[in-house]
């Protein structure tokens, strides 16, 4: 697996403790100094000229997974430069996916022997449903795809936008990482550690369980101007330290929390505005890590 690079265009953040991109980079600008500061005492400060008019009246029918991905995805095409709809592919990851839906339709499935089994819940309970929705609604024509990988759930996302960069069938990408809280999957996840001994899925059952969800808008370094910031996605390495800034964070735990800690270094990264690399590392159940960093676009001819 080759390191790979992408220049950030723009991104957003929809979530329990982050309601905008301007909370998230407040919040962190204040770590970085040094300030004393709470999630709960900063308010939202971001305004995004929106392209898209009927956003709240769009998602207000849809589930909760796709109103998180709706939002984060609106912010991050706000903030970056107009995409062509034809050379612009959607990744979306969600472990979870939208488990009310499911509930529902398995719910329907279980009344007079499936003979009234719900349409409806089972087409929205499909993990595809939410990209498809998405890319219909901002106008992404080009290629559509839902994962769901355990295992590197934010470099995992990374690595295939690198991929569709690569092959020239498109000029952006745009990356989203969306899920919601749910009672039954933290049962689950309750029965799966005393049951199982799934250590790993502890982390799900607390009390401060959070959902939200973050998006990116890709393009090839090549093409992008200087002065932004460029992705680098490193092979696995060896553990480095756990950053402070993580630790004072205390981002609440879901499946793909770990999009809203790569945010985090977003922000740092632009507050640090040329300064040297900022990592974000994630790292798998048998705690192998990959890392990315996030520097300046190099000037062109460089």
């Amino acid at each position: 697996m080759m390191a790979a690079k992408m220049a950030l265009c723009g991104w957003g953040i929809y979530s329990d403790q982050f309601t905008n991109a301007g909370a998230l980079s407040q919040v962190v600008k204040r770590l970085i100094g040094k300030a004393d500061v709470t999630i709960s005492n900063v308010l939202p400060a971001h305004a995004t000229t929106s392209r898209f008019p009927d956003l709240e009246l769009t998602i207000s029918a849809l589930d909760a997974v796709s109103q998180y991905a709706f939002r984060a995805l609106h912010e991050a095409l706000c903030n970056a430069e107009a995409v062509t709809p034809d050379r612009t592919a959607l990744l979306l990851l969600s472990a979870w996916g939208p488990t009310e839906n499911t509930l529902n339709f398995l719910d329907s499935m279980l009344e007079a022997d499936g003979r009234y089994a719900s349409p409806r819940h089972f087409t929205r309970s499909v993990y595809s449903t939410v990209a498809s929705h998405a890319a219909i609604y901002f106008g992404i024509h080009g290629p559509c795809e839902t994962l769901a990988h355990g295992q590197w759930p934010v470099c995992c996302v990374l690595d295939r936008a690198a991929d569709l960069l690569a092959s020239g069938r498109v000029d952006y990408v745009v990356a989203c990482w969306a899920d919601q809280a749910s009672a039954f999957a933290k049962d689950l996840c309750r029965r799966s550690v005393a049951g199982l001994d799934r250590k790993e899925f502890s982390r799900f059952t607390s009390d401060d369980s959070g959902y939200g969800a973050v998006a990116l808008v890709l393009k090839r370094v090549g093409d992008a101007p200087s002065g932004g910031l460029m992705l680098d996605i490193q092979n696995p390495i060896a553990a480095p330290a756990v950053s402070s800034l993580d630790a004072k964070l205390n981002i609440h735990s879901f499946p793909t929390d770990g999009a809203v800690h790569l945010a985090a270094v977003i922000a740092a990264a632009e507050a640090a505005d040329g300064t040297p690399s900022v990592l974000f590392t994630e790292s798998d159940v048998r705690c192998n890590k990959r890392s990315v960093h996030l520097t300046a676009l190099p000037l062109p001819g460089s």
